[in-house]
């Protein structure tokens, strides 16, 4: 991950200070978990109550001190960053970023589409544990209704690729306890997003907002 540095808080965005931070984060029980680990098979063939059940994991982080965006990016600051520099992206299916109402969270771009965003206005992504942090200290602004939120949190586990996302959404899937959780979520809620080709990780329920590291600060 590049670093975007500033000697001070950029407009919009909220300090937040650098040091250790014990996080517990809260993720439903999948047969991959949450970074890649598996259960032992026979635990999840059959599937027992416990594989949908609300897994708990107690982490202790150390963050260097950054400055997160009160707000998400919008369609509107996306379209201007498509007009400035003519930004394509190299699979262009299910890509509509800039082109909804200018003032909402703006949705259907994928990491790569993020973190090109990200690089133009001097920032990047903030990883899963600057997005609680922040959340937990009230710093975070979110639209109605709500979208995850894309980290700079990225994980392989040998065969795939997936980020970790945060916030929860609006939109709710109902009738199966496989579809990706819905509903607004707390900030411990974290949640494996597959990076899927051919645009298939954009979402109208995904998009993302900007950090920075705060120079003089490890």
């Amino acid at each position: 991950m590049a670093r975007a540095e500033r000697d001070s808080v950029p407009e919009g965005m909220r300090a937040v200070d650098g040091g250790r931070r014990d996080l517990v984060v809260r993720y439903r029980i999948r047969e991959t978990g949450l970074y890649g680990e598996a259960p032992y098979v026979d635990e999840w063939k059959p599937l027992p109550p416990r594989l949908h059940s609300t897994g708990t994991l107690h982490r202790t982080v150390h963050l260097g001190a950054f400055a997160i965006a009160a707000r998400e990016v919008t369609h509107g600051e996306y379209a201007d960053f498509l007009a400035a520099t003519g930004y394509r992206p190299t699979r262009v299916e299910r890509f509509e970023a800039g082109r909804g109402p200018a003032d909402r969270p703006v949705t259907h771009v994928d990491l790569a589409d993020a973190r090109a965003y990200a690089a133009w206005a001097g920032a990047r992504l903030p990883t899963e544990d600057e997005w609680q942090v922040a959340a937990e200290a009230g710093l975070l602004l979110r639209s109605e209704p709500p979208v995850w939120e894309l980290t700079e949190s990225e994980h392989t586990d040998g065969r795939t690729r997936f980020v970790i996302v945060k916030g929860g959404a609006g939109f709710r899937a109902e009738g199966s306890d496989w579809y990706f959780d819905g509903g607004p979520q707390p900030p411990e809620v974290s949640v494996k997003l597959l990076v899927a080709g051919a645009g298939l990780t954009r979402s109208s329920n995904v998009g993302f907002r900007c950090a920075v590291d705060l120079r003089g600060t490890p």
